[in-house]
């Protein structure tokens, strides 16, 4: 939890200096917006509007630009908000510095059954429900869970185990687990202050408003837009998850406790925005089953593990990512499973791995690319099966590892 001295130093760094052209430019956007709100509501129902936008190309230039636009009597009054900024993180850090627990449900499209990352989104697949679950306490005693219908990951307080039907697990010793956007969410306890971190270091804008419906409480509207992260000269990885895509964040909290009550998040695909999570349905303090924070796993299980490093793997360290490629499918080709286990990070082959792969013809082997965040490479390739289909896909590999040397992370 940040200290309030902390706060007031991130808050002290949302200012600028005065541009005329900048603050005409500002001025004319936040007008045009507050005529669209004030066009879509009944007079009775116009919401008071606090605009904060923040530019990273002018934090690049040390500075992030701050404003709020009050509606008073018709009249637009701009001035500074370095206090106000200062004040939204200081409540909001005392708010939920008293949560004892948090649940959620949320939706996102993605593939069925657990096939992809928590992190994976597709714009034309259905929703899949999400539930998640966190237990605060001090850095050391933290506990949370996420799961859909075939994933689940959990974090004990000591070290976070993941498991994904039918029998493949993993464990972790890092207390943060594996990374995941979902994650972040969870940390409702960071969302404000993370999300306006975000706005000063990348390419986003940040839009505050408070909203007062008839019949309700006062609402803290925060919406982000951010653009893609990541390099896409080979768009291959464009739109497959929330952060290597262009995307609109509607955060929504209740004004009084600064809590978490909704999310939605858009992808902007061509001319269009495609609702991909949507979260509505969070408890706080609610009472968790202890028996959440751990796992069975069945005996079958196969474990996901890194490579090794040794003498008996010295020739695979010099391999390219287009070599290991081929030699992988090679194995696959000849049935040479213990060979394929060297490249992949397995404890033992899959049947159904046997199965489909045994006994494939490699059609063609491509150059290798990159694409997004991702850390290693896509080689792509085809390759025909024993019973005559084809497949063109790209293989994902990756050398960040202890033994820094190239696996099969993906594409299969």
């Amino acid at each position: 939890m940040k200290s309030e001295s902390e706060i007031e130093r991130l808050a002290k760094k949302i200012c600028f200096s005065p541009n005329p052209a900048a603050d005409e430019r500002i001025l004319t956007s936040a007008e045009a917006a507050l005529e669209k709100s004030i066009k879509a509501k009944p007079a009775a129902l116009q919401p008071n509007i606090w605009r904060i936008i923040m530019k990273s190309r002018i934090t690049k230039l040390a500075a992030a630009a701050v404003i709020i636009v009050s509606a008073f009597a018709g009249l637009n009054v701009l001035t500074s908000t370095k206090a106000t900024a200062a004040e939204i993180l200081s409540q909001a850090a005392k708010a939920v510095s008293r949560l004892k627990s948090v649940h959620m449900t949320a939706w996102i499209r993605t593939r069925p059954a657990g096939k992809e990352n928590f992190d994976f989104i597709g714009l034309n697949y259905d929703f899949v429900r999400h539930e998640m679950w966190k237990e605060f306490g001090n850095q050391n005693t933290c506990r949370w869970r996420i799961e859909n219908e075939g994933r689940v990951e959990v974090m004990d307080g000591n070290s976070s185990s993941l498991f994904i039907q039918p029998n493949y697990a993993k464990i972790s010793q890092h207390r943060y687990g594996y990374n995941s956007w979902l994650k972040k969410v969870l940390d409702v306890d960071k969302i404000l202050d993370s999300e306006f971190k975000l706005a000063q270091n990348h390419d986003s804008e940040l839009i505050l408003t408070h909203e007062k419906m008839f019949g309700e409480s006062e609402k803290l509207i925060l919406t982000v837009e951010a653009k893609a992260m990541g390099d896409f000269t080979n768009d291959w990885c464009k739109n497959i998850s929330i952060v290597t895509s262009d995307n609109r964040r509607v955060y929504r909290f209740d004004a009084d406790t600064k809590l978490l009550e909704s999310l939605e998040v858009y992808v902007k695909n061509d001319n269009e925005e495609i609702l991909v999570l949507e979260i509505s349905d969070i408890e706080y303090n609610i009472d968790i089953n202890p028996t959440l924070f751990t796992l069975s796993l069945p005996e079958n299980v196969i474990w996901f593990k890194e490579p090794e490093a040794s003498e008996r793997y010295s020739d695979l360290q010099s391999m390219s990512p287009k070599e290991v490629a081929r030699a992988f499918f090679e194995a696959c080709s000849e049935k040479d499973w213990d060979k394929a286990l060297t490249f992949k990070m397995y404890s033992s082959v899959p049947d159904w791995l046997k199965e489909k792969y045994g006994g494939l013809e490699i059609i063609n082997i491509g150059e290798p690319f990159k694409s997004g965040l991702y850390p290693g490479w896509f080689v792509p390739y085809e390759i025909k099966f024993k019973n005559g289909r084809t497949k063109k896909m790209n293989l994902a590999v990756r050398n960040d590892n202890p033994a820094k040397r190239y696996v099969v992370d993906g594409g299969i």
